[in-house]
């Protein structure tokens, strides 16, 4: 089954389970496409619409309240920091650029809604913010 599949089964119930099982994979491949995994998997779970309410939840919560602030600030961490750092040697800073990237582009898509990113295809919008995310993790 394809990561978008996978992300259109997934039940809102079971997102930390599916987070988990989608990043390990994202972890598991090539270190040169590393990037454009990390940026596909987190895309691929915002596409889902049964996903999409809970994920937009946690950025209403982290924009509102220091305490929604602080979970998304240590998931982010713990996942694109902690982990990622684990299998590169990237420098924290870097690692927090994908963070930035990440975060930005989720914001400008579905929260945001600005065109033309929020009608853009998950194919091209990988194609366009992978590189810079591989960058990060190559430096």
């Amino acid at each position: 089954m394809t990561e978008t599949a996978d992300a259109q089964n997934a039940e809102p119930q079971d997102l930390a389970a599916y987070a988990a099982a989608r990043f390990a994979e994202a972890l598991a491949g090539p270190r040169e496409q590393l990037g454009e995994r990390l940026f596909r998997m987190s895309l691929t779970a915002w596409e889902n619409p049964d996903l999409r309410p809970q994920l937009l939840e946690k950025i209403r919560s982290a924009a509102t309240s220091d305490a929604g602030a602080a979970r998304l600030r240590d998931h982010f961490s713990s996942m694109l920091v902690e982990r990622v750092g684990e299998v590169v040697e990237a420098p924290r800073l870097n690692l927090n650029a994908v963070v930035v990237q990440v975060v930005g582009v989720i914001m400008t898509r579905y929260v945001m809604k600005m065109e033309p990113i929020a009608s853009t295809s998950v194919d091209e919008l990988v194609e366009t913010f992978a590189p810079t995310i591989q960058r990060y993790l190559d430096a």
